[in-house]
């Protein structure tokens, strides 16, 4: 790889990063980290330390000969962490630490305490819940802020969250996640996943790809396809697992959904079930930047998603629709709606599938962070 004066700061240092996250089990920001792991592949040294387990994705990180560690944090507030990431970082020869994540950030700043030569750069990827920054954090963040070269928000909402919670808005900024678009859906993969499903060609079938989490309000989802079922065939695919799996399996009995719900469990797969979808829900109340919701689209779907975090950045008027969170009624009435018009449906898909072409690939993305590191190295 050639590299630009502007990228290496006119050093020319090769960047060593040792990529801090909580672990390698399946999610969001785990996908985002493996991806850059691997991209990143003989051009810069890359290792990654987990603060809990490594998870389920390392072994594909070890397969490429990438070095995965794990400190498998106890409860509270553990200063000692940061030195087992010094350590880390002085095992890969790391000039580069990037924390990905508010607790790997904390930690990683307190590596910066054992291993000054380090440049720390952090994402912050999204937000537990909807509620405001607190006053605790705010005071940290006004000392911690001092420790990162750069800081950075996956949508612009996400910055002006991170700026309320005491970071300097000269220090934040926005790289948006990106995705490996891929080719569209065949008429065969939509047909084998219907077959699969018992979804006739007139069902109006509807997908959605989380963690079984509360913040991703699946609840919401189910309650408005229990109203849309009195007057519409449909199908929900709920892919993924978590640990609301067995309360939202009860929501889904209690409101009568169940017969039209499937869970479908955590799946390596899961852009194969997106191919026989109508159309694409997410319901979180809190979100940056959903790769899900990017995928998605790069199959040529229509979304519906609640107007929080990142979202309204990603979608635009031609390719989805916005809905309040929380709010079933809302959420059905533009399900019914999307149900009973094809042509919106097709015609939202194709703006879908060029937006996410124009703005969201995962080359702009890795671009952006090279020259982070490269700034950094």
């Amino acid at each position: 790889m050639t590299t630009t004066s502007r990228e290496t700061g006119g050093s020319g240092r090769t960047p060593r990063v040792l990529q801090v996250a909580l672990s390698l089990n399946p999610g969001g920001t785990e996908r985002l980290v493996v991806d850059l792991v691997r991209h990143f592949a003989g051009q810069i040294p890359m290792a990654v330390c987990c603060l809990d387990e490594v998870g389920a994705w390392a072994s594909e990180l070890a397969a490429d000969g990438v070095p995965v560690t794990a400190l498998h944090r106890e409860a509270g507030f553990r200063p000692i962490l940061g030195r087992a990431i010094a350590q880390a970082a002085a095992a890969h020869a790391a000039n580069v630490i990037h924390s990905h994540q508010y607790s790997p950030f904390v930690y990683s700043c307190l590596a910066r305490l054992w291993r000054p030569g380090c440049r720390l750069i952090f994402t912050e990827h999204g937000r537990l819940s909807d509620v405001g920054p607190s006053p605790k954090r705010r005071l940290a963040n006004r000392a911690l802020q001092v420790f990162p070269r750069e800081v950075f928000a996956v949508s612009e909402d996400l910055r002006q969250h991170i700026i309320a919670e005491g970071f300097a808005p000269s220090i934040v900024n926005v790289i948006y996640n990106g995705i490996v678009v891929g080719p569209l859906p065949d008429r065969a993969a939509r047909e084998d996943v219907r077959c699969a499903i018992g979804a006739s060609d007139s069902t109006f079938v509807v997908g959605t790809i989380a963690r079984l989490d509360p913040v991703k309000d699946l609840r919401t989802l189910i309650t408005a396809v229990s109203e849309c079922v009195k007057q519409i065939p449909m199908r929900l695919l709920i892919v993924g697992d978590g640990p609301e799996r067995g309360s939202l399996e009860q929501c889904a009995v209690e409101t009568g959904a169940a017969p039209f719900v499937r869970f479908l469990g955590h799946r390596d797969d899961a852009r194969r079930w997106l191919a026989g979808c109508d159309a694409y829900v997410n319901s979180s109340v809190s979100e940056g930047v959903s790769l899900t919701i990017l995928e998605a689209m790069a199959a040529g779907l229509p979304v519906i998603a609640t107007r929080v975090g990142g979202t309204p950045e990603v979608l635009s008027d031609a390719s989805g629709r916005l809905v309040p969170p929380r709010e079933p009624l809302a959420l059905a009435t533009t399900l019914r709606e999307l149900a009973t018009r094809r042509d919106l449906r097709e015609s939202m898909g194709r703006a879908a599938r060029q937006r996410v072409e124009d703005r969201f690939t995962l080359e702009r993305m890795i671009g952006a962070y090279r020259s982070a590191y490269y700034r950094a190295a």
